[in-house]
């Protein structure tokens, strides 16, 4: 009898533990005396968060192991002198769905197929006689 009143123990102990694991932490409610200050009617350049960047050598570094790409560098060509179909040719080629970067500098207009850009890193291009880069 005495084995089996030990046992009921043990087993009794042991959910208790689970249940007290398992609870929540009650928290006190701050006091007056913790609470935050107010904040102040205007800030000082000093309480402003800092410029984003500005902070960048204190990001943690990670080892190259720890970094995983699907692709090899440079795995995406990118295009050079591009090639265009005229406002003809591409409305009997794509549909009214097919979604385009549009870009226009000094009446030279050009669209670049999104679903073509995402098979692109970039395509190197000259819209109205300036240098363009468009990317996806």
């Amino acid at each position: 009898m005495s084995h089996e009143r030990f046992s009921l123990l043990g087993v009794v102990f042991l959910f208790a533990l689970l249940l007290a694991a398992c609870g929540r932490a009650a928290t006190p409610a701050p006091t007056q005396a913790q609470a935050a200050p107010a904040a102040a009617a205007s800030a000082t350049p000093a309480d402003r968060s800092p410029t984003p960047g500005s902070r960048a050598a204190e990001t943690e570094t990670l080892p190259d192991y720890e970094i995983i790409t699907l692709l090899p560098r440079d795995a995406i060509p990118a295009i050079f002198e591009p090639e265009f179909l005229s406002a003809a040719e591409g409305d009997a080629e794509y549909g009214d769905h097919e979604q385009v970067l549009g870009i226009e500098i000094d009446g030279d207009t050009r669209a670049y197929s999104i679903p073509f850009l995402s098979s692109h890193e970039i395509v190197n291009d000259v819209v109205g006689g300036t240098p363009v880069a468009v990317t996806w």
